[in-house]
């Protein structure tokens, strides 16, 4: 039996679409979709249903969008989604109490767990992975941590939170390298490792809650030499999301076919996601649509071209968008234009207003602001 242990605001300084109020695995993608999805997704296509979510704060979000599991087939007796938020200080604890870390208490219940295997995910990491190539893998080579990359070249925004692996000829991990700075390809780590539950155990004694940077850059870069870390080659699409450009470069990548596909579609795994009994989109009869991703509940009269609308955003007529990404529930009105924007959810635009970015600076427009 094997378990997961999800790392919900992995890089917790930073916000992937640019709203401070939102924790990192609960940002949108693709317009129906959150980033946490392809994480639960690729566990439950994995057969693992024992799930623990490690929270930080403004999670309110994660935990509405998740609920009981159900959509992930989640919503289970035994097993299913467990949440671990950090507690507060009161008087019956102290805040200097070891237990009070989120990371401590999920290690406690995994612990009691009848799982024998871990693995440890970064939700802010986009893909669809099939887990148990690797845990097989693992149980081979005798490791003690299996850590999974990909290899790609980064992109400039990503390099402040990109963790790259040093291998041998024997697959081995000889270093981890943070922020690393090369424009050639190397090995980044997908932030997914596979471990024992007393070696994950070990490795965590005394944190009571970290990031992904420090698990890898810091806990299992320290214990290399001791450890036998092994390092297993991910094939598919991948994305890491861990900023504004981040997130408006990887969704508009998502308008290519080829690249929605490869994530969607790999060796025919769905990617799950919480349902809404929305109507469909409605489109007037002055409406054009070009190369854009839709979600459902939409009305749209004006123009939309190379962009994601998320579900309920309402269009006015002789509206362009353009090059933008569009979040819940958001209201444009009649003759506006827009270039290169990001609208939080319920964003309203007024009529005849005009903003332009650019595709390396997105303008971002915060939840509920009137423009």
């Amino acid at each position: 039996m094997n378990a997961g242990l999800c790392l919900s605001d992995p890089h917790p300084d930073r916000a992937g679409d640019g709203s401070p109020m939102r924790t990192l695995s609960a940002t949108r993608f693709a317009g129906r979709y959150r980033l946490v999805d392809f994480m639960l997704s690729s566990m439950v296509n994995s057969r693992i249903y024992t799930i623990g979510m490690i929270l930080n704060s403004h999670y309110q979000s994660l935990i509405g969008h998740i609920g009981m599991g159900k959509e992930w087939d989640l919503a289970r007796k035994s097993g299913g989604v467990t949440f671990f938020p950090p507690y507060h200080a009161d008087d019956r604890r102290s805040v200097n109490s070891e237990l009070d870390g989120p990371l401590q208490r999920a290690a406690g219940f995994l612990a009691e767990s009848k799982a024998e295997y871990i693995v440890l995910a970064d939700s802010s990491v986009v893909y669809n992975m099939d887990y148990r190539a690797a845990i097989d893998a693992h149980k081979k080579s005798f490791a003690d941590v299996t850590a999974i990359y990909a290899r790609k070249t980064i992109d400039p925004t990503e390099r402040e939170n990109a963790i790259a692996f040093e291998i041998d000829d024997s697959g081995r991990v000889r270093d981890i390298v943070r922020t690393p700075n090369s424009a050639d390809v190397i090995n980044v780590s997908l932030g997914v490792y596979i471990m024992q539950k007393r070696v994950f155990i070990q490795l965590i004694a005394g944190e009571k809650n970290c990031g992904m940077l420090r698990f890898s850059g810091s806990l299992l870069a320290e214990s290399l030499e001791r450890l036998n870390v092994v390092a297993y080659e991910f094939k598919g699409y991948t994305a890491h999301i861990c900023s504004i450009e981040t997130f408006f470069h990887y969704n508009m990548e998502m308008l290519d076919i080829e690249k929605r596909n490869a994530l969607f579609d790999f060796e025919g795994r769905r990617i799950f996601t919480y349902r809404r009994d929305s109507l469909p989109t409605k489109y007037g009869k002055d409406a054009e649509i070009k190369n854009s991703i839709v979600a459902d509940g939409c009305q749209i009269e004006g123009t939309v071209i190379d962009s994601v609308i998320c579900r309920n955003v309402k269009i006015g007529a002789g509206s362009i968008v353009k090059n933008c990404i569009l979040q819940d529930d958001t209201l444009i009105g009649n003759d506006v234009m827009l270039d290169c924007v990001i609208a939080d959810r319920s964003v309203v635009i007024s009529d005849t207003r005009h903003m332009v970015g650019y595709r390396t600076y997105p303008v971002y427009i915060e939840r509920s602001r009137v423009i």
